[in-house]
């Protein structure tokens, strides 16, 4: 036995020796000389420069990265410039097509002049063809490599301006959900005039497949199995022909796409998100912001074809389409829809449902939002009937719920102010039916956008009083989403804390002024004595020091 751990130790420092740093352009005059020389577990820093190159993983788990990551200086000045490849096939700057896992990693770079490489894609109901894809960065044949800390800018592809990630079918001739999903990590990055465009200019490398033109996520696409980590990363100003102009989702995809900004983004359909084809993903915690569709809709979120996405915790403003321009949900998808800030979308409504869709809409602030006509807050279009409960639907352009046949489920909201009536045209007025209210709610500061709630609003314990929250979620500032008796109507709910002695929301000076007034007080009933033991000490000032600054969500 003790040979044998004799004989392992130096075997394990040996592989602990292997790993090594690999210099460009100190020792290797390229990045793909270095990767080349590379082995498992290495690392190849790269000096500032600019390197004109389109380099391959080649299935290493490596690390590629600039000589600070960290430095927002260091990765503008390291560029990796795709606009020259050998071959024009392969016009990615970056290839990750040999199954790389996470080890995998590419963090620190500028990467730039992309034009995207031909690939073999199964489109569900359309056929296999070839696409134009990842401008930046191509993902196949399984792989799901860490891409962190890169700057993308003025990338473009067919398909996937920024990144393509593709997950291969188990029959390319008959695509199905495949059980095994890809799950790339895609964090800190940053997404600046990306493209995806139809007439991209280059033509397939043989006839055995056509073409297919489109024209599709102008940041990132996650096709076909894709499960990424989406997180942490600035979408913002990239284009799409047709869908997604910051993210689109295809064919049961379901990534995490979660604190992100994904903003100025514009497309003919979904130009924030796009999501279709029995895809699921998790919508969570984005700034989506000034999105630009056209007439096909869905101006921040577009949700198709027996999608089925949660979508909560989200700030969805200022978007634009006349087809939903905060969410449109079409063609029989069902999303859960909650906990989310909609407000001031552009020329339609802050959620539109058509095509027997049947979301759940729940505890959302829908307000302000400039549709002309039909339904400002909730648009309920063919034969669509969302389950619309515990929401604030109100000082909307056009109704507030609007039904063309199919009248909604409405319980326990508030619908108020809006410009046309709070109800249109099938709807009867359902104030004082199944709790639903017509009262200004009572908004912290909405002259700032400050949409929530005060102290005393009368949207406090007025939802549903069977309300059960789902496991693991909170109203918008993260905090309980039933705090008192009830839940409350809206995405935000009203939380206080005990150690807030006035009630203003904020844990200050007043309660150090009644703690002092009381210091060394004794006996029972003192407004500080916080731990209950008879007298207001060092004890309590700890307690009033640890929870020092608390700020109400209602106060933000």
């Amino acid at each position: 036995m003790h040979r044998i751990w004799l004989f392992l130790i130096p075997l394990c420092c040996t592989q602990g020796l292997h790993a090594q740093m690999l210099y460009v352009p100190l020792q290797h005059s390229t990045i793909q000389s270095a990767i080349d020389s590379a082995t498992g577990g290495d690392t190849v820093v790269v000096s500032s420069g600019t390197y004109q190159e389109n380099i391959d993983f080649k299935g290493k788990a490596i690390t590629v990265q600039s000589a600070d990551p960290n430095d927002p200086n260091i990765v503008a000045s390291t560029i990796i410039d795709g606009s020259t490849p050998a071959d024009q096939n392969f016009g990615s700057v970056v290839l990750f097509k040999s199954g790389e896992d996470h080890n995998s990693v590419l963090a620190g770079f500028t990467i730039t002049g992309g034009t995207g490489s031909w690939l073999v894609v199964a489109w569900k109901y359309s056929g296999i063809f070839w696409n134009r894809c990842g401008g930046g960065i191509l993902c196949c044949n399984m792989s799901e490599p860490t891409i962190t800390k890169n700057v993308f800018v003025n990338n473009r592809a067919g398909e996937g301006g920024g990144i393509y990630i593709y997950g291969d079918p188990v029959n390319p001739s008959d695509p199905v959900d495949p059980a095994v999903h890809v799950n790339p990590i895609i964090t800190d990055n940053a997404f600046f005039n990306n493209t995806a465009l139809s007439a991209h200019g280059f033509t397939p490398p043989n006839t055995t497949y056509a073409a297919n033109e489109h024209g599709d996520g102008g940041a990132i696409i996650c096709y076909q199995g894709v499960d990424a980590n989406i997180t942490d990363n600035l979408i913002i100003g990239n284009h799409a022909e047709w869908y997604g102009g910051g993210i689109h989702c295809r064919q049961w995809s379901n990534p995490l796409i979660a604190e992100n900004e994904i903003a100025d983004n514009n497309s003919s359909l979904g130009a924030g998100i796009h999501i279709t084809y029995t895809s699921a993903p998790h919508i969570v915690d984005n700034l989506i912001k000034a999105n630009i569709a056209g007439g096909l809709g869905g101006g921040g979120i577009y949700v198709y074809y027996n999608s089925n996405p949660l979508i909560e915790r989200n700030t969805i403003t200022q978007n634009v389409s006349s087809n939903g321009a905060g969410i449109a949900v079409f063609w029989t998808s069902n999303p859960i829809i909650r906990d989310n800030f909609i407000y001031k979308n552009v020329s339609g409504a802050g959620i539109r449902v058509k095509g027997g869709s049947i979301p759940v809409i729940t505890n959302n602030t829908i307000v302000a939002n400039t549709a002309p006509s039909y339904g400002g807050g909730v648009d309920c279009l063919t034969d669509s009937a969302p389950i619309i409960t515990n929401n604030i639907i109100t000082s909307n352009g056009g109704s507030g719920i609007y039904a063309l046949s199919t009248p909604p489920v409405i319980k326990y909201n508030t619908v108020w102010g809006n410009k046309t009536g709070n109800y249109n045209p099938i709807i009867g007025d359902q104030t004082g039916i199944n709790g639903n209210i017509s009262v200004d709610p009572c908004f912290v500061r909405p002259d700032i956008n400050n949409f929530h709630l005060d102290y005393n609003s009368p949207c406090k314990n007025a939802g549903d009083p069977n309300f059960t929250a789902a496991t693991g979620e909170t109203d918008i500032d993260y905090e309980p989403r039933i705090f008192n008796a009830k839940v409350d109507i809206g995405a935000d709910e009203v939380v206080t804390n005990p150690f807030d002695l006035d009630n203003d929301g904020i844990i200050d000076y007043y309660e150090l002024g009644v703690l002092t007034n009381e210091w060394l007080w004794t006996g029972s009933g003192l407004q500080t004595d916080f731990n209950s033991d008879g007298i207001v000490n060092f004890d309590d000032f700890a307690v009033l020091a640890n929870q020092w600054l608390w700020t109400a969500g209602w106060r933000k």
